[in-house]
């Protein structure tokens, strides 16, 4: 953007009630709100602080807008026309600028090692920082690296003589690096029926823009920018037109045919779907045309009594392709693969195709430039040394104190609206009610940072690094760790989230909300609020993570982190009702007119409707704190976005629109009508018998 939100935000006193002053614009009466912070007691909203001068409590279309029919837009219409949507920007949110605010932060620090001219002990965040940073900025010394030590790799792929010997090439990539194309790739994650234990999942193929765009006949414009893409990348890598031509053809057809074999999105959240076990043996009967025993030999997982894999119609698919015949075609799309994985790290050439067709596909007509990509990529590269520099900025353990009682509050009105739902026998409400009591609560940062901090090293150019060299070693770090993992018990107390992350999460595996340090700021959470701007906003976050714990996947996962069903077949027939009937009613939304997808975003419906039962439940019939609430709530899910990225989250993204999330969701809440007197004939209405939600 052309200037960051926040710095107007926190001057113009946000920590204020959010929906407006009583009845402004609306038509009808509603409870005036109590203010959050004395410099904010004269009756201005937090939507109004950005109105210009001498419009205090006029909305600037009250007659267009009324919160009756359209909440979302009645809240942020101020903010959301003070946004603009600058070249280099294909969506503003909360989020979105709360992580530029921190990157911003970062960036100096990087800014003042670059500049220091100082010599940092070995193995320092400050060394690794400010070498780090030469090896991105560097581009003469990019530019001369090209794909470096991953050519002999390359090369391997590309004289291949054979299925085995092309085989054999993408295993050892992926046995040293972990790069994973068509077949070879895996990582090891909590075993789904025994959490306390890991496991060797072997991953699908990559599949590039995607199946959802694949198969989209409205994406298809950006399917065949796509593909120019992969030509324009091929002729980079140093074939002739017309060769790059036909292998981005051939790669397209492997695609296609790939595609149609492999599963949908939400598909591969589904458990029951994803957890397949096999010995070595029945992988070698899955692989037909792959010397399986070599390949986990390669891998260095072989030995281990089950391999899961994830897509099993993918896997057979792929299987069936790995025939001489499609020789040329495979090593093509692994070749592809590889500089499309790499091409942010390697040369300026290289670098601006990757950006520039991610700019295309989002909507973005302006790269960001270049000293702001290279501060990016040296924060991915060195994230939790990063996040122990933000810690001890940021961290405050009075704001700990204070979640964790909303926390405790959530918790157990969570357990009271299990313990209320008819349909649910007792045994199972104590199991349900088990859960909630050894769900796992992490606030802020780890007791201790995980390993891989210390294992990440960066060797300057001056010692002959390279920003490819240091990412390569950033990826056989993590090899390295999660093959040591192997044959371990499981630490639950390690965290996979960096604290300077601006995102909570459920991880139903472990049963554990997450809510790192960044996340404790506002508009999310300010400790001057008000309880209903609280619940509202960092405690609706939390009930929507807690309510993953019992969404359409959470819900088949025990109080141990393990895949086990334990509703009776009854109950999960009314469930699965239940579901369809969110399916339903999200499918009768649209956005920028497109229609949302409700079964690629039921699991977060569920969460965002179950989070404001919670929340509702909480506060009761107190009118002003639910008026609170629910303008905070709506208030920070204010988002633009430009139509094509839209358009791409609309296709990947197991969200509702933010719009949507905010008024499908009030819509559906009987509090919402109470206190806002919403009829028949208002925008917002839905009919009694067609409210959807699991938790009621």
């Amino acid at each position: 953007m052309k200037k960051r939100l926040l710095a107007l935000v926190l001057a113009a006193s946000m920590t204020l009630q959010l929906v407006g002053c009583a009845g402004a614009g609306a038509g009808q009466p509603r409870e005036e709100a109590e203010q959050q912070s004395e410099e904010a007691s004269t009756g201005q909203s937090a939507a109004d602080a950005f109105k210009e001068p001498g419009t205090a409590g006029q909305h600037p279309d009250t007659a267009s807008i009324r919160y009756q029919d359209d909440y979302y837009e009645y809240v942020n219409k101020n903010l959301l026309d003070k946004i603009e949507l600058s070249a280099t920007d294909a969506q503003w949110n909360w989020f979105g600028e709360l992580n530029a605010v921190v990157s911003e932060e970062m960036e100096q620090i990087i800014r003042e090692l670059a500049m220091d001219g100082r010599t940092y002990e070995k193995g320092s965040s400050a060394q690794k920082i400010k070498d780090m940073y030469e090896c991105v900025s560097n581009m003469e010394n990019r530019n001369a690296t090209g794909l470096g030590p991953l050519k002999p790799h390359m090369d391997s792929i590309r004289n291949a003589g054979s299925i085995a010997e092309y085989v054999d090439a993408l295993a050892k990539l992926s046995g040293e690096f972990g790069f994973s194309s068509i077949v070879g790739g895996f990582t090891v994650m909590q075993d789904k029926a025994d959490s306390s234990r890991y496991a060797v999942y072997m991953m699908y193929a990559d599949t590039l823009i995607g199946k959802e765009y694949i198969e989209n006949s409205s994406a298809q414009e950006y399917v065949r920018l796509y593909f120019d893409y992969v030509e324009d990348m091929l002729v980079e890598f140093g074939m002739d037109a017309a060769q790059a031509a036909a292998s981005a053809d051939s790669i397209e057809a492997l695609l296609r045919d790939i595609c149609a074999s492999t599963m949908t999105t939400e598909q591969y959240y589904n458990p029951a779907l994803t957890y397949n076990v096999y010995t070595a043996e029945e992988l070698q009967q899955l692989y037909t045309n792959v010397d399986v025993e070599k390949l986990l030999s390669e891998l260095r997982v072989a030995g281990q009594d089950k391999y899961i894999v994830m897509d099993v119609e993918q896997a057979r698919k792929i299987n069936s392709l790995l025939v001489e015949e499609n020789l040329q075609a495979l090593k093509d799309y692994s070749t592809f693969v590889m500089l499309n994985d790499v091409a942010e790290y390697t040369t300026q050439a290289c670098a601006k195709l990757s950006d520039d067709m991610h700019n295309a596909l989002y909507g973005i007509t302006e790269s960001w430039g270049d000293e702001k990509t290279w501060m990016r990529l040296t924060q991915d590269l060195l994230p939790w040394d990063f996040g122990t520099i933000f810690v001890e900025r940021h961290f405050s353990e009075e704001d700990k104190a204070d979640v964790e009682g909303i926390i405790e509050l959530i918790l157990a009105e969570y357990k009271e609206i299990i313990r209320r739902q008819e349909w649910m026998s007792e045994e199972t409400k104590q199991k349900a009610v088990r859960k909630l009591d050894t769900m796992q609560v992490k606030i802020g940062y780890p007791d201790e940072w995980p390993e891989a901090k210390d294992m990440m090293q960066v060797t300057p150019i001056s010692e002959g690094g390279s920003l490819l060299s240091n990412l390569l070693v950033s990826m056989q770090v993590s090899i390295e760790h999660s093959l040591g993992l192997l044959g371990t018990t499981v630490d639950r107390s390690q965290w996979d989230v960096t604290p300077q992350t601006i995102n909570a999460m459920y991880d139903p595996a472990n049963n554990e909300i997450v809510f790192p340090a960044a996340i404790l700021q506002a508009p999310f959470y300010d400790g001057s609020y008000s309880d209903g701007a609280k619940l509202g906003g960092i405690g609706y976050i939390i009930a929507h993570e807690v309510s993953h714990a019992f969404d359409a996947n959470g819900a088949l996962y025990d109080e141990y982190g393990n895949y086990n069903v334990w509703w009776t077949q009854e109950e999960m027939a009314e469930y699965e009702r239940l579901s369809q009937s969110i399916v339903d009613y999200y499918n009768g939304y649209e956005f920028m007119g497109m229609p949302v997808n409700g079964a690629l975003t039921l699991s977060e419906n569920i969460a965002d409707l179950g989070a404001l039962t919670c929340i509702a439940s909480i506060i009761g019939n107190d009118k002003q704190a639910l008026d609170e609430a629910f303008g905070q709530m709506a208030y920070n899910w204010a988002c633009e976005s430009t139509e094509s990225y839209a358009l791409y989250l609309l296709n990947i993204d197991t969200h509702s629109p933010n719009k949507v999330r905010v008024n499908a969701v009030l819509s559906s809440c009987d509090a919402f009508y109470e206190i806002y007197n919403i009829s028949e004939s208002d925008g917002m209405y839905v009919a009694p018998g067609d409210r959807v939600g699991i938790w009621r």
